[in-house]
């Protein structure tokens, strides 16, 4: 007859490993929290500036499409039942604001083809002017257009569309 003989620390672990594994976990958090907060950051500003550029494309083909001025402009109700862009402010975001949200619209019969509601609190987009208007040829109305995208002013992405109707985009500059 063979007897097995009992293993006291076979099973689980001790009170000692398992402070090691939680002090550890600790202080890789502490390091990769700030990467992360900055990881979100950019990403939400990625992604504002993705939707703008895809509206402006949209504006500037549809203007094309069918032979007549398409406007993309600011609004501030652009969420709500309101087709009407807007210089004002509202709420928070001043008049130059485009965070508050843009339309665009066909400029035969206002006819609103895209509506992009406010954005996040923290996300701005800073330009001169409060409309581009895309004529049948593709090109944008007067002179040179700058957005600036930030969030809580830091993390600039700029958004620059030349008269020609050419979109680039800047990373981390407030400059085209």
């Amino acid at each position: 007859m063979h007897v097995k003989a009992r293993c006291v620390r076979c099973a689980g672990v001790t009170l000692l490993e398992s402070m090691i594994v939680v002090a550890i976990m600790g202080v890789l958090l502490v390091v990769a929290l700030p990467s992360m907060r900055t990881f979100v950051i950019r990403n939400h500003l990625a992604a504002a500036t993705n939707q703008f550029i895809a509206a402006a494309i949209l504006t500037r083909s549809e203007a094309i499409k069918r032979g007549r001025p398409v406007v993309i402009c600011r609004s501030v109700d652009a969420d709500g039942s309101s087709d009407q862009c807007s210089a004002t402010a509202a709420g928070q975001r001043d008049a130059g604001d485009w965070g508050a949200g843009w339309l665009v619209k066909a400029g035969d019969g206002g006819q609103v083809l895209w509506r992009q509601g406010s954005l996040d609190d923290g996300i701005s987009i800073k330009a001169a002017k409060n409309s581009i208007t895309y004529d049948a040829t593709g090109n944008a109305s007067g002179a040179f257009v700058k957005l600036v995208f930030s969030s809580n002013s830091e993390y600039a992405r700029t958004v620059c569309i030349a008269s020609s109707g050419r979109i680039s985009t800047k990373l981390d500059s407030s400059e085209c």
